[in-house]
């Protein structure tokens, strides 16, 4: 077989090229490890070995000579040792014995220059050498990737071939000239371009290999981190189960009972009995309105609050919530009052509007001074309901506006009559409003009142989730 060797010379070259070139993108677009540099800088060296060589007769030749070796050496060394960088780390050890045997085999072959025979022997072994132990490091690795494996096989054989061959030349001494065409020589470059390609293709895809183990384990760690979140929520939700019939049943029975014993309280009497039954119902049911409250507000987050629309008498809910806080109103001498200018029949979800009604109710309450007035109205307009709750009490500006409706802010202001808060009230109540597939809109101005309009839609058009207990 005959080969046409300069031209096989420039199409490795050029190959080594188009390797530099995928090397070098690999690492700036997909894999930033400094190994693809190393090695695509061996490969450089290798590219520009073969330029020297091929103008071995316009240059001088020792000096090109002993450039032209230092580059070969230089490439099996950087090829090697980038490949076994293919995990980023730095083995220092190995590192120093490459530095070393690349100075080693250098100085062997200047010693050794002017027998042909013996630098051709020199060279190929180096290439054995750090091919070699590229093999075994890439065997060894304690991750057994496959195409480590596979690379650790391509660059053995490689290895041995290239003993065979120093071997053979070792023979033919003075004979062996490297561009004859001879079967030995023939399958010698066939046998480089094959490798050099599959060295670095199959770097490549050991790089996409350990992307993916990657990427399995962090799966795999998410879905252990999910697992735990859905455990932490299902005793969350036990939790609040718990929470929600434990405790409000005690309330309700404090309630009760301060309510009967206020009631056996008379008014002639000038104890301090009457205004400690008084702070007792009241604190009693402060506490419970913020017990309902945080129950709604972790319901609504974990999704356990179901949206469960029907067609009732928006008057009759609104008339309800009115008279559950007329006593709250008379303590302080507030007047509440209610006006609709038509019977609205709307179809929602009673039960989150209530809560939306009693929370801003009782908030315009906590902020309308002594003999205050507060207004609830309520009118339709095309498709949407419009319910507004006012107050003439002592307002807010701009800055507080828009604050109270940001959990993160954590806005808690005292009432006129020093009552306290949690600021979670407005926040269930955008919340709320949002779950009813409507917007709140606020309007005060200090010193003025303020005034919470609630737009609803007459007919839901979401669907019904079922409620989760």
């Amino acid at each position: 077989m005959t080969l046409d060797y300069p031209s096989i010379l420039f199409f490795l070259a050029l190959n080594n090229l188009f390797i530099i070139a995928l090397f070098i993108y690999q690492y700036f677009y997909q894999h930033k490890q400094w190994g693809l540099l190393l090695v695509a800088l061996g490969i450089t060296f290798q590219t520009l070995s073969i330029v020297l060589f091929a103008n071995r007769d316009i240059l001088t030749t020792l000096p090109t000579l002993r450039i032209n070796n230092f580059l070969v050496i230089c490439c099996f060394a950087l090829t090697s040792y980038g490949l076994i960088s293919f995990d980023g780390k730095i083995r220092k050890n190995l590192l120093w014995i490459f530095v070393a045997f690349v100075f080693l085999f250098y100085s062997a072959i200047l010693i050794v220059e002017e027998n042909y025979t013996h630098l051709n022997v020199i060279r190929i072994f180096s290439c054995s050498f750090f091919f070699g132990i590229g093999a075994y490091y890439l065997f060894s690795n304690k991750n057994k990737y496959k195409f480590s494996l596979l690379l650790s096989g391509v660059l053995l054989l490689y290895a041995g071939f290239q003993l065979i061959r120093a071997y053979d030349i070792y023979q033919k001494g003075e004979s062996f000239v490297f561009l004859k065409n001879s079967t030995f020589n023939n399958w010698f470059l066939i046998i480089s371009v094959l490798v050099i390609s599959a060295i670095s293709i199959g770097f490549i895809m050991l790089l996409k290999e350990i992307d993916q183990k990657t990427i399995l384990k962090k799966n795999m760690i998410i879905e252990q981190d999910k697992r735990k979140l859905e455990a932490l929520n299902l005793t969350q939700n036990k939790l609040f189960s718990i929470i929600a019939h434990d405790l409000r049943s005690p309330f309700n029975n404090i309630l009760s009972l301060s309510e009967l014993l206020a009631d056996k309280v008379t008014t002639t009497d000038k104890s301090d009995s009457a205004e400690f039954v008084d702070l007792i119902n009241a604190t009693a049911k402060n506490t419970l309105s913020l017990l309902e409250n945080l129950l709604n507000w972790a319901k609504s987050q974990t999704g356990e609050l179901g949206f469960n629309p029907k067609k009732f008498n928006l008057s009759n809910v609104i008339s309800e919530i009115i008279e559950l806080k007329m006593s709250q109103a008379k303590a302080k001498n507030i007047s509440l009052s209610f006006s609709i200018t038509e019977t609205i029949e709307i179809n929602s979800d009673e039960n989150i509007l209530g809560t939306i009604l009693r929370n801003l109710i009782s908030n315009a309450i906590k902020f309308t001074d002594q003999g205050g007035h507060i207004e609830v109205v309520a009118t339709t307009k095309e498709h949407e309901v419009e319910i507004s709750i006012s107050d003439d009490g002592v307002g807010m500006n701009r800055e507080t506006i828009r604050k109270i409706f940001d959990l993160s802010t954590n806005v808690t202001s005292r009432g006129t009559a020093n009552e306290n808060g949690s600021g979670l009230g407005l926040v269930l109540c955008k919340e709320f409003v949002k779950k009813l597939d409507g917007h709140l809109q606020v309007e005060s101005e200090e010193g003025k009142g303020s005034n919470f309009k609630i737009i609803l839609p007459l007919n839901s058009s979401k669907q019904t989730l079922v409620q989760v207990a």
